[in-house]
């Protein structure tokens, strides 16, 4: 697909999850540099920047896609010629989609040792990264069931239970708010990641906040399982990510909408990093805490 198509898509929610958008994203800019034809390395640069800032623009909590379009044209500007500068998107791309869906893989590996015998998960939404956790564990017969919440507005959760079905996963949905009546059954919690900020934050679908809590109310441990390409590099020094608001209409449709009434419809909420025992990367486990390190080390130059 090219870049105006991906960027419809990701914006209706047709692509969603983080790493299925960030994966789209870098597909669209490598779409743009084999397409792109002779042109000076000055028309090329111009037309790369009004491609990201399009992408960028369509999910802006969603830090996989902006991190995935800035990696994809990473170095573009020192290089001497459009040839040259063509060749680097196009290189960037295809290792970043390529490094993001092995990731997916390692994060499921990284994840087995931490249910050391049988039991149940539960997880909100839909993410590649969970879902790779739970099927490892699955694969390793430590998954006795999986409690998955249904995601108000959108639904994900949906997705969720086709995905683990499929895959021969017990598994049950759940409207959200009936995650701690089942919270006494469940042994641990993976749940995916749009963003995590320097300091460890969570930002992930509206309702993991109230996952996490009850998951401590509950003593039950809580790994976010994030690509390190979700880390936000700006927030060390001082950014937040911006929280999207999504239209009231995915609530309830303004024709049923009494007068004198507002609905608020929030995507995301931001977990604070005491409430998350840990946070699954392709690279290891880690403590919240320990994010900084992951945006030096991984995220520095862009």
């Amino acid at each position: 697909m090219n870049v105006e198509e991906t960027a419809l898509k990701i914006q209706d929610m047709t692509i969603r999850g983080a790493g299925r958008i960030a994966r789209a994203a870098a597909a669209a800019m490598l779409d743009y540099a084999v397409k792109c034809k002779s042109m000076t390395l000055e028309e090329f640069l111009v037309g790369l920047d009004i491609a990201a800032l399009r992408l960028i623009s369509t999910r802006p909590t969603a830090i996989s896609l902006s991190n995935a379009v800035s990696i994809s044209i990473r170095g573009t500007k020192e290089q001497e010629d459009f040839n040259t500068a063509r060749y680097l998107v196009i290189s960037n791309a295809e290792k970043f989609i390529r490094n993001s869906n092995s990731a997916v893989e390692k994060i499921g590996q990284n994840a087995l040792p931490l249910m050391k015998k049988p039991g149940k998960v539960i997880t909100i939404c839909n993410s590649s990264a969970a879902i790779s956790a739970i099927l490892e564990c699955h694969k390793a017969g430590r998954i006795t069931g999986v409690y998955a919440c249904e995601t108000r507005p959108k639904k994900q959760g949906l997705i969720t239970i086709k995905e683990l079905a499929k895959a021969g996963v017990p598994v049950t949905l759940i409207v959200d708010s009936a995650m701690r009546f089942v919270m006494p059954e469940v042994s641990i919690a993976f749940v995916g990641t749009d963003t995590l900020e320097s300091d460890g934050s969570l930002i992930n679908k509206i309702g993991t906040h109230l996952l996490a809590a009850t998951a401590r109310d509950f003593n039950i441990p809580i790994y976010a399982c994030a690509e390190t390409y979700k880390f936000l590099p700006a927030s060390k020094i001082g950014q937040h990510v911006e929280i999207e608001l999504r239209p009231s209409e995915e609530i309830l449709p303004a024709s049923e909408l009494p007068a004198n009434v507002k609905v608020f419809n929030p995507v995301f909420d931001r977990v604070p990093p005491e409430l998350i025992t840990g946070i699954i990367t392709e690279v290891g486990i880690i403590k919240p805490e320990e994010a900084i390190r992951i945006i030096k080390e991984h995220l520095e130059d862009i």
